[in-house]
This record gives structure tokens, sequence and C-alpha cells, in this order.
């Protein structure tokens, strides 16, 4: 477990900072790295933070492999990226000023 001993003490532990928050949308976004701000909707955000908090959940028992988080997540980008070009297919196909290249 990461920890931060410059921070205070309920802030300390990186895991448990983070799922106190991990199901608020205006923290979620403050949390994202900023490399992808806008490349994912706030929606997809909250699915990505639905599926971390599986994963740190305070009993042991209660998580579920790393494999199975690992396999939800890539199918959580998936669908994104499969949303992201059927918007970019649906503006094409609405302006025809729009290149197809630029997709």
């Amino acid at each position: 477990m990461f920890l931060n001993s410059s921070r205070s003490r309920s802030e300390q532990s990186l895991a448990r900072w983070a799922t106190s928050q991990l199901h608020d949308i205006d923290a979620l976004d403050k949390m994202v790295d900023a490399s992808l701000k806008g490349h994912y909707p706030p929606k997809s955000v909250s699915r990505f933070a639905d599926v971390v908090s599986l994963r740190v959940q305070s009993e042991p028992e209660s998580r579920p492999p790393m494999s199975e988080v690992v396999h939800a997540l890539v199918r959580l980008v998936q669908r994104a990226n499969m949303s992201k070009r059927n918007i970019g297919e649906d503006r094409r196909s609405e302006d025809p000023d729009v290149k197809d290249d630029m997709y």
C-alpha cells in the first residue's frame, strides 16, 4: 500500500483516500491524469472508477482477481474508443466539409 507521510493522516493511504472519492464525479475529474482529460467522457471515467472500486475493497477475499479487473478495464477502453469512432462517423455523415482523414 502506498503511504505519503507528508499528508494528513486521512490522506496518507492513497487507496483509502481515492476510495472515498470514486463515486464523486467532480472528485474523479480532478483525479484523472491531465494527459487523459478530454479523451474519455465523465460517464466512462465513472465506469472506470466502478471497476477500480472493486479492487480496493477492504476485505481481500471480496476483491476480484486482477486479471478480471484488467479485462473489465480493457472492455471499457474498447467501448469508449468505439463510441468515439461512431461519433466521428456521425460528424462526417452530417457535415460534408469534414474530411475522412481527420478521424
